[in-house]
Formats: structure tokens, C-alpha cells, sequence
């Protein structure tokens, strides 16, 4: 079997990880990274690391006879905003309202609620609160109109414009429903090359809220924890179950991993969000604690059973400046990749990257245990030794 991974080089974790996992299953493997001009092929399977790849990924296939994807499935898949409104049609009550806006009248299906700005090809990251509207929510128009200056967003929104982070496509700003619950779960799937679907493992992340100023906001995820599937809301198995059933039925999927959606789920009403055709952190996580045996075996269509649980949080640390740190040795294997805890150094208390605070600090810590309590035990005695290491200034 001869596997063709497309990926950028910001996105090294996904396409090495599967890399290895398609070595480890027996199969040969070739990686296009940034580069794609000079793929020659044939190859059995292609695998695209971000949704901007798919359409190449359609193409490929196209070329060399593979029904993985079509083309007009891939565009569904790579953009925001179509996904939305082909799902709409499907599954109505969940999907929430957006649109791609070119006046201020297109805002008016939002009423007086708040909704989020975010690109409909490519995913989040850092925030720079000065010059981006990206994932900025706004509490509603009138917040929108004082924030933001809407001519420039809606002119840019009428032709689009060529992004050069993902791979020249036309991209635009669609404003979404912005939605509130203090508790989210995301799935991880797989789709065989039989069109099969399987939920890999669940994930549970507790929201929180940055109030920037009086008219902008953002809310995102600050702890993830693997979750039992017994112990998901049975509503929310449900609409995963029938929503992943559809998506494969309609545009006829094989061989794709999905990172979530995201559900949001205030113990009444459903909605859903970002629905990745792709490897997530979470599954690489995951690998990584089973010894990299984990990936091999879902590619295999072999019986893996997860042995152990993680959680992927922020330290709980008092807010401040570091004067000093103290040795950490002693708890360092808990510390996630990006910590890098040195005097002078600013705690913001904020669970992802402030780009408008220079030299601030995100420390972030992986527990794995056997069970909830156990892990949840573990992340308080490792908050209170990094705490104990920390002298403020």
C-alpha cells in the first residue's frame, strides 16, 4: 500500500505522527510538504493533514482512479460556510446561523445575539486583538459596527481573498451564531476504506471567556479531558451518531479521520461547530500515550482498547510576574511542549496565547491516569509543586 501524505510544515505533529503509524501498519509512505508541484504518483491513498488540502487530495485521486473523495465533496469539507449550509438542509436544529456578509443588513439573522467572525477555510490560533477580527465574537451588530471597520470587511467579502496560509484559496469572513454553554464535547472518528465509521474516543472541555472590551469577547476551550462514551450525554451520542451517518452516507467518505464537531449542549438544546476531516492533536495525544501503537491499529481495522486517560490543562497558577523559578525537574514530564517558565515572565491566567501581552507565560500540563479521579488528583499535586517553584516579583 502506497500512501501519499499533503501537509504544511506548521502541521509537522500530524503528518509525522501518521507517518509513522502508516510505516509501523507495513505501508509505504511519501510526504508533500508545502510543495506540491511535483508529485508524480500513482499512489493508493491520500491523506490531507489540513482542509485546504483536500481539494488537491480530489484531484490526485481523480487522476489516479481512487474514490476516497470527489471533488465537490472536498469543497463541502474545506469551507466553513458551505459545510454549514449543506448540513442546514439535513439537520436543521443544530446547525447554527451564518452567512458570508457584504452589508450590514446580512447581520440582521442574528437579531440582538451575539455571533463570532471567523475565516470559512482554516482553524484558530494566536489572537492579536489589535488587527484581527478572526474568532472575535461580538455581543451584536451594534458591538460589530463599533469594533470593526465593516466597509473594508465587506468589500474584502465580496470578491474574497487569495490566503496564502492555506494554500492559495479564496477565502472570506462568515459571521456565525456565537454559542454559549459551559461544557462542550468533541468526538474523534475514523472512516475506513469501506466507508465504516467508528468513534475513536470522546473529549470534554470546559469553556472560558475573555471579555477584551465592552463590545468584543472570545470563548474557547481551557481544559481537555478524554472522556468515557458511556458517560456522554446520550442526547449528544445521539446527534453525533446520526450526524456522522449522514455526512459519510451523503458525500460518500472513505479513509478520513474527523477531529469533532464540536457539541454544545446546555441540557436542552444541541448545536455544533468546526468539523475537522482531519488528524486532531487529540488522536496524536493519544497515539503517544499507547507507545504509537494506537494509530497503526485503527488503520488496521484492528481491536485496540485505550488503556489509559489524559488531560491537557492549564496550571492553575496565581496570576503575576515570575521573579524567580525554582528547580522543576522533579515535574517536568507533566509539562506540555510550550513550556518554557523563566523569570521575568508574566502569568495572565488566560488558558491560550495573549498576543497583545508580551512575555507572557501559557504553562500547560498532560495528565495521564487510569481514571477520572486519579488524573484529576494528579493535575492539583503537580499545580501546587510548579506553584511552590514560583517566586513573584
Amino acid at each position: 500500500m502506497k500512501n501519499l501524505i499533503l501537509g504544511y510544515t506548521r502541521g509537522r505533529n500530524k503528518w509525522h505522527g501518521l507517518s509513522e503509524a502508516l510505516k509501523t501498519a507495513g505501508q509505504q509512505v511519501d510526504l508533500a510538504i508545502d510543495t506540491f508541484d511535483n508529485i508524480t504518483g500513482p499512489y493508493d491513498r491520500v491523506w490531507s493533514m489540513a482542509e485546504s488540502m483536500l481539494p488537491l487530495q480530489a484531484e490526485l485521486e481523480e487522476k489516479w482512479g481512487i474514490q476516497n473523495i470527489s471533488k465537490d465533496t472536498a469543497a463541502i469539507l474545506t469551507n466553513k460556510k458551505k459545510l454549514d449550509d449543506f448540513m442546514v438542509d439535513l439537520m436543521p436544529t443544530i446547525i447554527p446561523d451564518s452567512v458570508i456578509p457584504t452589508c450590514l443588513a446580512d447581520l440582521d439573522i442574528f437579531g440582538d445575539k451575539a455571533f463570532c467572525i471567523k475565516p470559512v477555510i482554516g482553524s484558530g490560533g494566536k489572537q492579536n486583538y489589535d488587527t484581527s477580527v478572526a474568532y472575535m465574537s461580538y455581543h451584536n451588530k451594534e458591538s460589530f459596527m463599533k469594533s470593526v471597520p465593516c466597509d473594508l470587511l465587506f468589500q474584502v467579502n465580496q470578491k474574497g481573498f487569495d490566503d496564502p496560509l492555506f494554500n492559495n484559496y479564496t477565502n472570506y469572513y462568515m459571521a456565525q451564531e456565537h454559542l454559549y454553554a459551559d461544557t462542550l464535547y468533541t468526538p474523534y472518528h475514523y472512516v475506513n476504506e469501506k466507508g465504516n465509521i467508528k468513534t475513536l474516543f470522546w473529549l470534554v472541555a470546559n469553556n472560558g471567556v475573555n471579555y477584551i472590551d465592552e463590545h468584543r469577547f472570545e470563548t474557547k476551550p481551557q481544559t481537555f479531558m478524554t472522556y468515557p462514551e458511556l458517560e456522554v450525554p446520550s442526547k449528544v451520542e445521539y446527534y453525533s451518531q446520526y450526524y456522522f451517518e449522514t455526512i459519510i452516507d451523503e458525500l460518500k467518505i472513505k479513509n478520513m479521520f474527523f477531529s469533532g464537531p464540536d457539541f454544545y449542549w446546555d441540557g436542552v438544546n444541541i448545536k455544533i461547530i468546526d468539523c475537522n476531516p482531519r488528524i486532531g492533536s487529540g488522536l496524536q495525544i493519544m497515539n503517544e500515550l499507547h507507545n504509537g501503537q494506537y494509530l497503526p491499529a485503527i488503520l488496521l481495522n484492528k481491536q485496540f482498547d485505550i488503556e489509559c486517560a489524559y488531560m491537557w490543562s492549564p496550571a492553575q497558577l496565581k496570576p503575576g510576574v515570575i521573579k524567580e523559578l525554582k528547580n522543576t525537574s522533579h515535574i517536568e514530564k507533566y509539562f506540555g511542549q510550550n513550556h518554557k517558565l523563566k523569570a521575568g515572565q508574566i502569568l495572565t491566567g488566560y488558558s491560550w496565547c495573549v498576543a497583545d501581552i508580551k512575555n507572557y507565560a501559557n504553562p500547560v500540563l498532560t495528565i495521564t491516569a487510569k481514571n477520572k479521579s486519579d488524573m484529576l488528583d494528579t493535575y492539583q499535586t503537580v499545580c501546587q509543586q510548579l506553584q511552590d517553584c514560583i517566586i513573584y516579583a
